[in-house]
């Protein structure tokens, strides 16, 4: 009887160890996922020394289709960069994966860094405008997110009274997601809600004259809020104009969609908006004070 075909356990080597094999089982059992399991404890030391204090771990990429485990017991020290000359900048504590070498560096990049480049984010650094001391910049850890597939929650209220007609006008009433970081070959949900959308004037008080639309944008991290393209939109109507009881709608648009397994890593932010059809339309995104917060924009990671 012949010999079945086989081959050896991944991590299991005989005589021939191959780190590759071992990146590639540390791929498998986490599903591709990469991400913190234990999120750093980062705080200013002198001058622009950033402390990463010991004890952090997580899963990194490799650039090669595999993943690594990372991590430190001691503690790190990385150096801010100043902060610019006008407004602010969101810089990244990343941890780079070297894995000929089998060895990781910590070091501080800005958002045009990171597509593309293999390891993870540790923590982001937000510098000031002419900020010179780690002190008067903002640390904040990534959290740990590698059995986390809700990736970002925010929710708003906005009474305000709007006339826009398109989803590049409403970055006023818009609600943005936080960044969220995009794997090659995973799947995403972005979810819009209003719980209480208000039309309140329509031209020659026509109900039917007051059509909106609700949709979902997106960009890079980093970008202005103006730059995001519309990618997905759905249309709504109401049943009367304000005043008359019930005045208040819900609203909802949803897009499920795959970052392309050929595509490089890179954040991204989501934006929620609503918008009038036509001109002389008004409306509110939220009209009432109802529990919790009314406007709400939500990403999930559901999944390669």
């Amino acid at each position: 009887m012949s010999e079945a075909p086989g081959g050896k356990l991944a991590w299991g080597q005989g005589a021939n160890y191959d780190a590759a094999d071992d990146r590639a089982v540390i791929t498998a059992v986490t599903a591709g996922r990469i991400g913190l399991v234990r999120p750093v404890y980062i705080r200013a030391g002198s001058g622009l020394n950033v402390h990463i204090e010991g004890g952090w771990v997580g899963v990194a990429s490799c650039n090669d289709l595999t993943s690594a485990v990372i991590g430190s017991r001691d503690e790190l020290i990385v150096q801010a960069r100043p902060g610019p000359a006008t407004d602010s900048r969101t810089d990244y504590v990343w941890a780079d994966t070297n894995p000929d070498d089998g060895t990781f560096e910590l070091r501080v990049i800005g958002p045009a860094e990171v597509a593309g480049r293999p390891g993870i984010p540790l923590a982001t650094i937000a510098a000031p405008a002419n900020s010179n001391t780690a002190a008067a910049m903002t640390l904040r850890p990534v959290d740990a997110a590698i059995e986390r597939r809700l990736m970002s929650y925010r929710g708003q209220n906005n009474t305000n009274v709007y006339s826009s007609t398109s989803f590049p006008a409403s970055v006023a009433q818009g609600l943005d997601s936080d960044p969220v970081l995009m794997e090659p070959g995973q799947w995403y949900r972005v979810r819009y809600t209003t719980a209480s959308a208000q039309l309140v004037s329509a031209p020659n008080n026509f109900r039917e004259n007051g059509e909106c639309r609700i949709g979902i944008g997106y960009r890079t991290a980093g970008q202005a809020a103006i730059t995001a393209g519309l990618a997905r939109d759905a249309a709504f109507n109401f049943s009367y104009v304000a005043g008359v009881t019930p005045g208040l709608q819900q609203a909802q648009v949803e897009w499920v969609f795959r970052h392309a397994i050929n595509d490089v890593r890179f954040e991204r932010v989501f934006s929620g908006r609503m918008w009038a059809l036509l001109n002389g339309t008004t409306f509110r995104v939220n009209a009432s004070g109802l529990t919790g917060s009314p406007q709400v924009i939500t990403v999930e990671d559901i999944g390669s």
